[in-house]
């Protein structure tokens, strides 16, 4: 494996927005391995007691790879623990065909838009 580089940080962006008891993670670009990290760290940074709702809003995603689709998996289990749910919006483009090829589109709560 190649250690992240600055041109793959440039095609990958996040917002991270708290509005009361949700939690909203907008993602652009491409989210593989090299940005795992990110995501990982605004759910670790947003989340607190009163956490009830995390949204990965994807549509603007045009990759994503398995690395992406586990934290994404991860935070889906971690959810009943903590006790919040996870919502995703899917990607527009072909980044959606993971979800259908995984079958993880049916276990996660998956939404067209917000």
């Amino acid at each position: 494996m190649k250690p992240p580089s600055a041109d793959d940080e440039r095609c990958f962006s996040l917002e991270a927005k708290r509005d009361g008891t949700t939690l909203c993670l907008k993602l652009a670009g491409e989210f593989d391995w090299a940005v795992t990290g990110h995501v990982e760290g605004a759910l670790e940074h947003g989340c607190d007691i009163s956490l009830k709702h995390v949204v990965f809003d994807l549509s603007a995603l045009t990759f994503i790879d398995l690395s992406g689709l586990k934290v994404i998996l991860e935070a889906d289990e971690g959810a009943q623990a903590k006790g919040f749910d996870v919502k995703v919006v899917r990607p527009r483009s072909l980044a959606n065909r993971i979800f259908t090829l995984t079958r993880a589109g049916e276990t996660l709560e998956m939404a067209d838009s917000l």
